[in-house]
């Protein structure tokens, strides 16, 4: 941890809070007295990072010691199947902050395993402490993100979408790259830094990815259905922009170009990734222009472009005739279950 970071957790305790008024509940505790003060602490924390924060989207926080569990009985106020799940993946989530509607009201609910808080408490813990304050001042950036969309673009999230199956599809993606861009661009000062993990979970997807996603088009030379091999692919190569978006975010953040990174820089020079890597970028720094103040939604079509043009890469040709989406997955070399016999 750099002295910059510890300077960003003194000073948040020198702050006064302006945020307004939120619930905080702590749920799964066997010790009653434990549970309060993680919450009051917590909640001293959250209103001194509203200084920083836009939190007038926050519906209130839930510190659950049962993480799991409490995403599934979140209230979101609105039928859905969705199940809310941690990711267990190589990343393991330990906060999330979903829109919720509050009648006609599109808020955001902080949801955080206190296992990654309960240094709050333990004041010579500082290492611990910056962790703590990083997890809440980034779910704290979720929050002012999504109410930004939400105040530019009303009655869009969590609202039932129609429309051409890929319009969806792209919008899934857009929707949560430009998400994390934008929320690690603003909560990078804060507390313990994250530049490592994020620069080695955006590595390790890009390793994976195109295995991952000849695998899923072999899937479908058996499934044969179109629709579930687009949502695949595009969900495949959407999370690697997303975890290519928080290394990006961060950096951005703090003033790092991309190409200081050693690490980021090595793997990706001459790698078939590197364009798509900088177009991400400028697409997020054009979008973060005119943050909260956007007029329509055109420049979030950048990144839609990307994301298309790494499916066609994947080896997904897209055309439309009509109304009618039209897919070609041709056989290669990687995708024919003959060829690989």
């Amino acid at each position: 941890m750099d002295d910059s970071q510890d300077t960003s957790a003194d000073t948040l305790n020198q702050l006064t809070s302006m945020t307004p008024n939120f619930g905080i509940s702590a749920r799964g505790f066997s010790d009653v007295d434990s549970a309060t003060r993680l919450a009051t602490i917590t909640g001293e924390v959250v209103r001194v990072l509203g200084n920083k924060f836009d939190l007038s989207g926050l519906d209130g926080v839930t510190i659950a010691v049962d993480y799991n569990q409490a995403l599934l009985e979140l209230d979101r106020g609105y039928e859905t199947t969705f199940k809310l799940t941690a990711t267990n993946s190589h990343v393991a989530g330990v906060a999330m902050t979903p829109a919720v509607l509050r009648g006609d009201v599109l808020k955001s609910h902080i949801v955080v395993n206190a296992g990654h808080i309960w240094p709050l408490l333990e004041l010579d813990d500082a290492e611990g402490r910056a962790h703590a304050i990083h997890v809440l001042a980034h779910e704290c950036g979720h929050v002012e993100v999504t109410n930004a969309f939400d105040r530019c673009f009303p009655n869009v999230l969590l609202r039932p979408k129609y429309g051409p199956i890929l319009e969806q599809l792209q919008w899934k993606v857009i929707l949560s790259v430009w998400d994390e861009y934008a929320v690690t661009m603003i909560s990078a000062p804060f507390g313990e830094s994250q530049t490592e993990s994020y620069e080695n979970s955006f590595l390790n997807d890009l390793a994976l990815v195109d295995e991952q996603s000849n695998k899923l088009i072999l899937e479908f030379r058996r499934h044969q259905s179109v629709e579930q091999v687009l949502g695949e692919i595009y969900g495949c190569y959407g999370t690697l922009l997303k975890f290519a978006a928080y290394h990006l975010g961060n950096l951005q953040g703090l003033g790092i170009p991309w190409h200081n990174s050693e690490k980021t820089a090595l793997a990706l020079h001459g790698h078939w990734f590197l364009p798509y890597f900088e177009r991400l970028g400028d697409a997020c720094q054009e979008i973060a222009k005119d943050f909260g103040k956007w007029t329509d939604t055109a420049r979030f079509f950048l990144i839609a472009g990307i994301i298309d043009d790494l499916v066609c890469r994947a080896g997904l040709f897209i055309k439309t005739q009509g109304d009618r989406l039209l897919v070609d997955i041709p056989y290669t070399a990687e995708t024919d279950p003959l060829f690989l016999k």
